[in-house]
């Protein structure tokens, strides 16, 4: 597949619909048409004492939010509760990503602003490069808050523990598989009769083997496993090979880079 300047783009935005909207919006401005198959829900979890947690967070050096999707579901209850966030609380976050929808809350919630914010020096960006950061090498006394989905990892939890620090495990939302809109087989055979220029926007190893192996069922198998798929995370790159993905392209985190991936694709896919 070429993407070659005059041709039109249509990216399939596989990531939960709460951060595919900002993506969508940005692809969008720049000539890019945008299909929407979110592969992954995300809902809060319900019943939660907001202010309890706010108080919680008030008492803790840091609060480490694991993914672009629990920085949605916080920031988003603490603007529904009027809640600002705690002055002396900082914040870990994964990579750009993560940095990206945060900047996005920071004038919509009282106090965010202001926070001081840790991400990972350099790619990959996981929450293992977060802990290798050196304020988190010592949290003797401290208190740490980790925003998380009740299934996430465990393991930098029990790391941020044999470091010294009362960790606070706060399970806020929970994420739940999602399949392709009905319409997908439909999309898929009209794309393929014209040979369209479709990308993949893939962002969990989770998702992007679901949605290889409906793929996989399609007459047009063969035709959709070879578009190109962007994705960031080394980890995710081998896992969606591995399911079946023929042309697997990684670039740096955010927006732009996604943006600029597209752009590039007309070089790496032929």
């Amino acid at each position: 597949m070429s993407a070659s300047a005059g041709r039109p783009v249509t990216v399939v935005l596989t990531q939960p619909a709460r951060r595919a909207t900002a993506l969508a919006d940005v692809l969008r401005r720049a000539g890019v048409e945008v299909a929407g198959w979110p592969m992954t829900g995300i809902d809060e979890t319900p019943g939660l004492d907001w202010p309890a947690i706010a108080d919680t967070l008030s008492n803790c050096r840091w609060a480490l939010l694991p993914s672009p999707a629990a920085i949605e579901v916080v920031f988003d209850a603490l603007r529904r509760h009027g809640l600002a966030w705690p002055a002396a609380t900082g914040l870990g976050l994964i990579g750009p990503g993560s940095r990206e929808a945060l900047d996005g809350w920071a004038r919509r919630v009282p106090g965010l602003a202001s926070a001081r914010v840790l991400e990972p020096a350099a790619a990959p960006y996981d929450a293992d490069a977060l802990l290798a950061r050196p304020e988190f090498a010592s949290l003797a006394g401290t208190s740490v808050a980790v925003l998380r989905r009740g299934d996430g990892r465990e393991a930098w939890l029990h790391t941020l523990r044999e470091r010294g620090a009362t960790v606070h495990a706060l399970t806020v939302y929970a994420a739940s598989d999602a399949e392709p809109p009905a319409d997908a087989g439909a999309r898929v055979a009209a794309w393929a009769a014209r040979d369209a220029a479709v990308v993949f926007s893939i962002a969990s190893a989770d998702a992007g083997s679901r949605l290889a192996r409906v793929m996989a069922a399609l007459p047009e198998a063969a035709w959709i496993l070879e578009r190109p798929v962007l994705t960031q995370h080394p980890r995710i790159a081998q896992a969606l090979e591995h399911a079946g993905w023929r042309c697997v392209i990684r670039h740096e985190p955010g927006t732009a880079a996604l943006a600029a991936a597209i752009e590039s694709l007309r070089h790496r896919c032929p």
